[in-house]
């Protein structure tokens, strides 16, 4: 179904990835994104709607209606094994990106193997000790005189915030170590709905 020149947005992955928690409506989607996944993700609820058809037409997602009294009938969807290979597969895919879109898969790789999220934490941790090599570099060849303390003032946000990261990213490495034997990915299932 996916392909690479036919790769799915990172909205869609987001979409996937929350209708694997269990089955939703679009409003309950927004709701959910808002409650979990917003620092890293923000999609419109109108990004929702309109990420919610292609998903189905992929044969990613399946809807049914729901009669409501008084209202107009709404649609619920539900993540199909092919959408969970795909999100799955986007999770276990590592490369260069974001970070927020690093964040977003870190928090779906429970649909994934425990191998995932470590391989993932990897990278963005070398990504982040480049870029702290680089700030640190940057500071060395600052010249008080000549640069406006400005420049120091955000150069040293950026070096604090990689240290910090990198802090936060052994943290992370022995959560994961410690929740390895209890890793299971997870199945089609409501089950996961009340732990969000």
């Amino acid at each position: 179904m996916e392909t690479n020149s036919n790769r799915l947005t990172t909205t869609e992955y987001g979409v996937l990835g929350l209708l694997a928690f269990g089955e939703s409506s679009g409003y309950d989607l927004a709701r959910a994104a808002t409650r979990s996944i917003d620092y890293m993700w923000a999609p419109s609820r109108s990004q929702i709607y309109k990420v919610l058809p292609r998903l189905v037409a992929a044969g990613y997602a399946e809807s049914r209606e729901v009669e409501q009294r008084g209202r107009p009938d709404k649609a619920i969807y539900r993540i199909t094994p092919g959408g969970l290979t795909a999100l799955r597969v986007w999770v276990e895919t590592v490369e260069e990106a974001s970070p927020g879109v690093f964040t977003m898969k870190l928090f779906f790789a429970w649909t994934a193997s425990p191998e995932a999220a470590h391989e993932q934490l990897a990278l963005y941790r070398s990504q982040v000790e480049r870029h702290l090599a680089e700030f640190e570099e940057m500071e060395r060849n600052l010249s008080s005189r000549d640069d406006p303390v400005h420049s120091r003032v955000a150069l040293r946000h950026g070096i604090l915030r990689a240290r910090a990261t990198l802090e936060w990213a052994k943290e992370a490495e022995a959560l994961l170590d410690s929740a390895a034997e209890d890793w299971k990915p997870q199945r089609l299932s409501g089950s996961r709905r009340s732990s969000r």
